[in-house]
């Protein structure tokens, strides 16, 4: 059985998303990759390292290093149970702890994990801007506040600072009312899903390979 983990974040998405925006995201990508392969999309992991964040009344996080020792537990557990995992990241500020651990499971018991960046395939410019809102809309999003004017920081400070330190807003990157579209969105996430998709059957067929040699 192929199982499909969501992983996300409880973080602030600026004054007008839920700070479930990643939770939301990922839960949506791991429906459609479960319902593709015939398997079972599983509850998400919601509470992760999301430290950056910090600043910001409406996130909730754990230390990475802690992320790290229970995610390996989640993630062994449902090896154990499905055969094989796939595990959707929809916040980026865990996707080196995830690699972390789909490396030590694999490595012990071959390739039985898989994880997908969804942010390397959806190539979104900004955290809570214009790209993320349109996304996050066509999944069947809602907005929680207005949708102001906001330009502020850039992504490529993330890991160097924490947001509160160039963001005042929590928008890193620009947010634009008149660029707010939920077909831009819908495009983005049919691109990736294609190229999910691709990446998840290239990577069971590789787990059912090795599977045949045992």
């Amino acid at each position: 059985m192929v199982c499909v983990l969501p992983v996300g974040s409880y973080e602030q998405h600026g004054p007008h998303l839920p700070p479930t925006v990643d939770v939301e995201i990922a839960q949506y990508i791991s429906k459609k990759v479960a319902e593709e392969v015939g398997g079972v999309a599983l509850p998400p992991v919601v509470y992760t390292c999301s430290r950056e964040h910090s600043g910001f009344k409406n996130t909730i996080s754990v230390s990475c290093r802690v992320f790290i020792q229970y995610l390996e537990e989640v993630v062994t557990s449902a090896v154990e149970k499905c055969g094989v995992l796939i595990i959707v990241i929809g916040h980026g500020g865990v996707v080196d702890a995830v690699k972390v651990v789909e490396h030590e499971v694999n490595n012990q018991r071959g390739p039985r994990a898989y994880s997908i960046n969804i942010w390397s395939y959806l190539k979104a410019r900004d955290h809570a801007g214009t790209d993320e809102t349109n996304i996050y809309l066509a999944t069947g999003g809602r907005l929680v506040g207005e949708v102001a004017e906001i330009c502020e920081g850039d992504v490529s400070l993330f890991g160097k600072a924490p947001v509160h330190y160039f963001s005042k807003s929590g928008v890193v990157g620009c947010l634009k009312p008149s660029e707010i579209d939920i077909e831009k969105g819908y495009e983005k996430l049919s691109k990736a899903l294609e190229k999910i998709l691709e990446d998840v059957k290239k990577f069971l067929t590789i787990h059912y390979t090795f599977s045949k040699r045992l």
